[in-house]
Parts: structure tokens; sequence; C-alpha cells
């Protein structure tokens, strides 16, 4: 009888357990969830992000929670998503280069791209860039740029605040033949600020930020990195066109969890994100920050990031830029 006892105890407590982790499951989420932007304030990814947690936080009946924490060209974010409870409350939203290009640029990355961190869902593409140029360097297009540049290498400096900031300067040295100096940033608008005020000479700014400086006369562009012009400056060209052919450069945008993450919690909000990419005001919030909507789930983010970690290795590789 003792035995018998025992043993209903220990189905009664199963059973219990599979109640509270199934009550769990339905209540998701319960609280208000972090969605974690490795880098600063202000930057393109840090402006989606706020329209995107808008109308997450609407759709969940839960508030999402932007959290910045730039630095390490976005490892300090990320990691410390790396390392939250995987409970579906702490998600990061990484990209091509704070999570792909980071993998072959630094070399103590404090995560490793897949075994610490699950895919959640894709969000956004199409994010190009412009070369831009302080207004005082005397060059009125890509092509002379260039040709100040060979003239004298080593003086002009470009910054860069994200991994893509860098492979983005760095296959632009490699095609164009030139010589620029790096100077490393926490944050994107830091960057920026220094080139307006004269102590940079070049970066590889988004779209979206660059284009309210380039109209106001604060920065000159001089080539977009996208193949073909795009949709809000159609009058800016492309680098490609410009004098270095086969020029591009894009970035992605998606979401990610701490590995182990449960798998009903990742799709519930990748339903939810795949919903707000759809809606027409989002997308075109998004669209006038010069990126689009991706939709995609779990398992589409994860043949991503395989296929943007080999196009980061090649690039890395062919620039023969060094870890740091």
């Amino acid at each position: 009888m003792k035995k018998l006892s025992i043993a209903l105890a220990g189905l009664f407590s199963m059973a219990a357990g599979v109640m509270s982790i199934s009550h769990a499951t339905t209540d998701y989420p319960s609280k208000p969830i972090s969605l974690i932007v490795p880098l600063g304030a202000g930057g393109a990814t840090d402006v989606v992000a706020r329209v995107i947690a808008e109308k997450l936080s609407e759709k969940l009946g839960q508030q999402v929670v932007i959290e910045n924490r730039p630095g390490a060209e976005g490892a300090i974010g990320v990691h410390a998503a790396a390392k939250a409870a995987p409970d579906g409350y702490t998600y990061v939203l990484g990209s091509s280069s704070t999570i792909a290009a980071n993998y072959y640029l630094r070399k103590n990355l404090p995560f490793h791209p897949v075994n610490d961190l699950t895919p959640v869902s894709t969000a956004l593409k199409d994010f190009f860039n412009v070369l831009v140029i302080n207004p005082d360097i005397p060059a009125k297009n890509l092509k002379e740029f260039i040709a100040l540049a060979k003239a004298s290498p080593g003086k002009y400096n470009y910054g860069a605040a994200t991994s893509g900031a860098k492979i983005c300067m760095e296959s632009f040295k490699t095609m164009a033949g030139i010589d620029l100096q790096m100077i490393n940033y926490k944050s994107s608008p830091q960057a920026l600020n220094d080139l307006i005020g004269g102590r940079l000479d070049i970066i590889c700014e988004p779209v979206a930020t660059a284009l309210p400086n380039i109209a106001a006369g604060r920065l000159k562009a001089i080539g977009v990195t996208s193949p073909e012009r795009v949709e809000n400056a159609p009058e800016l060209p492309t680098v490609a066109e410009s004098g270095l052919p086969g020029f591009s450069f894009s970035a992605w945008v998606a979401v990610f969890g701490p590995a182990s993450t449960p798998k009903t919690a990742i799709d519930k909000f990748s339903s939810a994100l795949a919903v707000v990419l759809k809606d027409p005001e989002t997308e075109q919030r998004i669209k006038a920050i010069n990126a689009a909507p991706m939709v995609g789930n779990a398992e589409d983010l994860r043949q991503l990031l395989h296929a943007e970690m080999q196009r980061a290795e090649k690039i890395v590789r062919d620039a023969n830029i060094q870890p740091e």
C-alpha cells in the first residue's frame, strides 16, 4: 500500500508538472518581452526595431521593450541575449553583421552563432548603404575620391561601428585598390557625427540615416551600395555604375533567442512577427527607412544564417581582413 501511495503521489506530481507547463505555454507571453538591439540608439537598426516592437506589443498583448546594448560591433548585445534565460522573454535583433560577420572578424567572440543562439524569425532585408564623405573632401564623385586616395595612400580614414560597415568599407578598399585607415567606434551615430564634424573622411552609412544629412548638405554621397538606384533617392548613383562594376553590399536583420528557447514560444513570437511584417502600415514605415520586410520562420532563418556565414567568410578572406 505504501509503494502504491508513493507511485500515485509520483503520478500526481508529474501530472501537476505537465499541467503547469501547459498552462505556462498557453499564457505565453505573461510578462514584457525584452528585444535587445546590439547597437546604439538612433541608428537604422534601432529605428526599425521600435517600429516593429510597437506593433508586436499590440499583437502579443504584452509590451516588447527595446533594450540598447551597443559595443564590440554588436557582440556585447548578442552575448547578453545568448546567456539570458531561455524562457522566451529575451530575444536579440541580430543581423548579417552582428551574428555572421562578427564570427570571422573578432578573435574572441564570446558566443557561437549556431551553438549559443536559436533562430526565431527573419525580419528585414535590403538594408543598403551609401558611401558618404565629408563635404570638405575635394571630390565630387566616387572616381575623384578614389583618385585622391590613390594619390595619398593612408592619408584618408573611415569610421566603423559595426562589422557590416567594416566589411562594406574593406570591400570597397579592395575593389578600388586604395589604402584607408580604419577607426573603430562604439556606435554608428558617433561615427556619423564625427564625419559631419570633419574628424572622419568617409563612412559606409545606412541609407535611412544618410539621406537626411545628404539633403541638408552635411554629407556628400559618392555611391549607393545597392545593385540599382534606391527608390527613395533615385538621383543618387550606385557605386557599381560610378566606377566599380559588380560592387554591392546590403544587410539583413532577424530575431534570435538563447539556445534551448522553447519551440512554443518561438512559434508564437515568429507568427506574431509575420503578421506585423505583413501589416500595410508597418510595411510602409519599413520602406520609409529604405528596408524591406522579410517574412520567414525559424527554419528559413537557420538556412539564411548558414548561407550568410559562408558569404562572410569568403569576403573576409578575399579582402584579407585580419580578426581583431
